[in-house]
């Protein structure tokens, strides 16, 4: 496992630790929720080169997916998501759909703010390029 431990951190629940990545100014906070088959990421996403913590990321996922047997969803809920950030999420769920198509159920819901095009403009274009069910829902 290629996982960086300084930024792997556990957060506890009432029914068990949950891994994730830690929140930094530039990069967003990732929550495995496995009682719920589910991965959250939240906050920014501003690196100029975002390889080392989406391989980060990666990993993570795909320890998960060996963990989420049948299902798993992916919680999007970006303030701020550069042109780097977003290339490397669109290529990281174009291979989760090649690889688990016809093997595992994966949901997107990606969240925006209702005044945030640019958001809700990124979640319409990875929408439209990816045959993975892709709910974009409003945060009022």
């Amino acid at each position: 496992m290629g996982m960086k431990f300084s930024n792997f951190i556990h957060y506890f629940s009432k029914s068990a630790m949950m891994p994730g990545i830690r929140e930094t100014l530039h990069t967003p906070r990732v929550r495995v929720l496995n009682d719920e088959k589910k991965i959250t990421v939240t906050g920014h996403s501003r690196l100029e080169d975002p390889s080392s913590f989406y391989e980060e990321f990666i990993n993570l996922v795909e320890e998960c997916m060996n963990d989420f047997k049948t299902h798993a969803t992916l919680d999007f809920r970006f303030s701020y998501l550069n042109s780097s950030s977003s290339k490397w999420l669109f290529h990281i769920l174009k291979n989760m759909q090649n690889k688990y198509q016809g093997k595992k159920i994966i949901t997107i819901n990606w969240y925006y703010e209702k005044d945030d095009e640019a958001i809700l403009e990124a979640g319409e274009v990875f929408q439209s390029l990816l045959s993975l069910p892709f709910n974009i829902i409003v945060i009022k």
